[in-house]
């Protein structure tokens, strides 16, 4: 074992996982798993045991990663407040603060998640990763960085399918479980043979055995695939079928804890229908979190979009590589979510929020701007050592007063999300889950997304465009060189300025704002219309001559085309029916002079 290689802890009570997770690993010579254990007790005996070998040694830790399957071995309510796994996590945290944890995990359910990042767990991945990328994720942890790039509440969603309305308990309903019942029962049926059948083969599991490994991988797979099928049919059953599958669900699934964690939250059971007035704040916080999910399970499909610069104007980010462009958007997608999530918890008051929202939409972008970078990442230099977050928060104050407090109907879309308030589109009050809302709520959404995303780049380029270290970690490869930089940070600077002077002052006296969304193929403009009428007084200098000059045109270019046209209408007539005639006069006559002179040649030579 070199220095360099990365030794890692498996906790997980699935023998076959285990044994595919070591097998996947193997190649990699720079990770060694030193230990892979099925329960707490043993993850413990592990550590204390590596730990007392190395009394001697240098090395300050027992393993350099612990990868831990957070449903392992729950028992009844995952919900409950003294969860076991969140209280080893915290154990390990308080014992081994230097070794980071990895949740690679079958649980989805956003308040577990939330819980464990609180109380210090580094890094989240679904057990469906591709191996290449768990171990770069790997990598990340053992470097100090964090890995949280999932939206928590975008993990506990069904797909979106639009919004639609349904009635609980309607004729159609009822048609609809007779229909559905028999499908379901051969489901459940077929789901307690195969469970059975697993548990039959785990008692009789062999490690020698490849013929019975690869049985019980295919029974897992035919397993999973009935879960799925259960799960895609209770979306689109009524409630009432819905209710007794999950019942059934829960008796037969009794043995298989990790595969088996069920949103307690779903949703499947009422579809989005919401209303502008909520009767009570309880049913609000849940028609809101409908609302944002849907919402940003839409924002996270479209993320997977080539994330073009298709506006014809320079972005900060564009001067990300894809992959950490992408990475950056998920980060913010996250860190709003959780700042959306607090303000829920917090009961915070429809009145209150007008006069937080600067510093909401400023702390919003300083925790993700430490969750991208990471807290303490240092760039190493000759001469010092710089924390690259303190230098960029050292801006926060021009940041915010530059791009954060210009970001369009940030306000409007925190009193949608939070408080399910109608939207203003065109003058029209459009209530919370109509299509106009959703589609606004969406634009606005994407929008604060990538202008705070612009915010968290700018500084860097500002501090640290010319650094290599900088640039091999983040930077597009067509934008390495120091000329392209240079030509990058003008062109942004001249588009600042041009917003600032002529954009900007144009956008308020046709009261309108330029939005930033997220397109079939990349990042599209969309100007949408609102009243700007206070902005508009507020204008001096320069924007205010901008718009007079705007106001000048308007008023004289209608009379001043009117009469460009009298005049070119005039030209037409007087060259068509004057000239022209005049012409065609003299034509006529020169041709009827030639015809006649040749006609009286003929008559004299006869």
């Amino acid at each position: 074992m070199t220095s360099s290689t990365v030794r890692l802890l498996i906790i997980d009570d699935d023998p076959i996982f285990r044994m595919g997770l070591l097998t996947a690993l193997e190649p990699f010579s720079d990770l060694e798993v030193v230990a892979e254990v099925e329960s707490l007790e043993a993850a413990l005996k592990v550590l204390v045991t590596v730990n007392e070998t190395k009394i001697n040694s240098e090395e300050q830790k027992p393993v350099d990663l612990i990868i831990l399957e957070l449903g392992l071995k729950i028992r009844g309510n995952p919900a409950v407040k003294n969860h076991p796994i969140l209280d080893f996590c915290q154990q390990l945290k308080t014992q081994y603060p230097k070794i980071p944890i990895l949740l690679l995990t079958t649980v989805k359910q956003p308040y577990l998640l939330l819980a464990a990042q609180k109380i210090g767990v580094d890094g989240y991945c679904n057990k469906g990763i591709p191996v290449r990328e768990l171990v770069i994720i790997i990598h990340q942890l053992v470097a100090g960085e964090r890995y949280w790039l999932e939206s928590l509440a975008a993990l506990n969603r069904e797909p979106f399918v639009g919004i639609v309305s349904r009635k609980t308990g309607s004729l159609l309903g009822k048609i609809q479980g007779f229909l559905v019942q028999p499908g379901l029962q051969q489901i459940e049926q077929a789901i307690a043979e195969v469970n059975q059948e697993i548990k039959r083969n785990l008692e009789e599991f062999n490690q020698q055995d490849t013929i019975t490994i690869i049985n019980k991988l295919i029974l897992t797979g035919k397993r999973r695939e009935l879960l799925t099928a259960r799960w895609i049919i209770s979306q689109l059953s009524s409630d009432k079928t819905a209710a007794s599958l999950e019942e059934s669900a829960a008796i037969a699934s009794n043995d298989f804890n990790s595969d088996n964690y069920e949103p307690l939250n779903n949703y499947q059971n009422s579809a989005l229908v919401i209303t502008s007035n909520p009767t009570n704040e309880k049913s609000s916080g849940i028609i809101a979190n409908n609302l944002k999910s849907v919402l940003f399970d839409k924002t996270v499909m479209k993320l997977q979009s080539g994330l073009i610069n298709l506006t014809g104007m320079p972005l900060e980010i564009d001067i990300l590589r894809l992959s950490k462009k992408r990475e950056l958007l998920y980060v913010l997608l996250k860190q709003l979510e959780l700042l959306l999530d607090e303000l829920i918890l917090s009961d915070i008051k429809y009145e209150q929020l007008a006069e937080k929202m600067s510093s909401l939409i400023a702390e919003f972008w300083q925790s993700a701007t430490i969750d991208f970078f990471g807290k303490y990442y240092t760039l190493t230099t000759d001469k010092e050592n710089i924390e690259i977050v303190a230098v960029i928060l050292k801006d926060a104050e021009i940041i915010q007063k530059n791009i954060l407090d210009k970001i369009p109907l940030s306000k409007d879309l925190f009193e949608h999300l939070l408080f399910c308030r109608p939207l203003t589109i065109n003058n029209l009050s459009c209530p919370a889950g109509t299509l106009d809302a959703m589609e606004r709520a969406e634009a606005l959404l994407q929008n604060l997304l990538i202008q705070v995303a612009n915010a968290i780049i700018q500084p860097l380029l500002n501090y640290f465009s010319d650094y290599e270290e900088i640039k091999l970690k983040f930077y597009d490869r067509r934008l390495l060189s120091t000329r392209e930089i240079e030509r990058f940070r003008n062109s942004l600077s001249w588009r600042y300025r041009l917003d600032q002077y002529v954009a900007e002052p144009k956008a308020i006296f046709e009261s309108s704002y330029l939005l930033l969304v997220l397109g079939e193929r990349g990042i599209q403009k969309q100007v949408i219309y609102s009243p700007r009428r206070d902005e508009l007084e507020k204008l001096s200098g320069i924007p205010l001559t901008v718009t007079l000059i705007l106001e000048t045109r308007d008023a004289f270019a209608p009379p001043l085309r009117a009469a460009i046209s009298f005049v070119g209408s005039a030209i037409i007539y007087v060259l068509t029916n004057v000239v022209g005639r005049g012409l065609g006069l003299i034509g006529k006559g020169l041709l009827q002079g030639i015809g006649t002179s040749f006609q009286d040649n003929r008559m004299g030579k006869k």
